[in-house]
């Protein structure tokens, strides 16, 4: 079973905005490289860009699991947790589908809970 970090009040803050940080550099990198689904699906180097600060924010919220449920304890952390093996851990193949739905779909509301608990 894995053991939760200890965190200092005076850095959850910080460990929110690490969040925040990373939905928005998706959303510039797709903005700047003109990324749409397609070319998400065909290019590795755009798949490196967005899935990688999609697996930061999925880590941090695996990681420090009780800052973010304190947050907010009706959204459902522990599927963004889970998220990160699923980005991960391909088996069968990777899920293209699935990350893009989460960067449009889902990574808004993330953000919007996390700057309200910021607020």
């Amino acid at each position: 079973m894995k053991r939760e970090r200890a965190v200092p009040e005076n850095a959850k803050t910080f460990i929110i905005q690490e969040v925040i940080r990373n939905a928005e550099m998706i959303w510039r990198r797709i903005d700047e490289q003109h990324i749409d689904k397609d070319l998400y699906a065909r290019s590795t180097d755009c798949q490196d860009l967005l899935t990688m600060p999609m697996l930061r924010i999925c880590e941090l919220v695996s990681e420090y699991r009780s800052v973010f449920e304190e947050a907010d304890p009706t959204y459902p952390w522990a599927d963004v947790a889970k998220m990160r093996s699923k980005i991960a851990h391909p088996y069968g193949g990777f899920d293209f589908d699935f990350v893009w739905d989460a960067i449009e779909v889902d990574l808004p509301e993330l953000v919007r809970v996390c700057k309200s608990a910021i607020d």
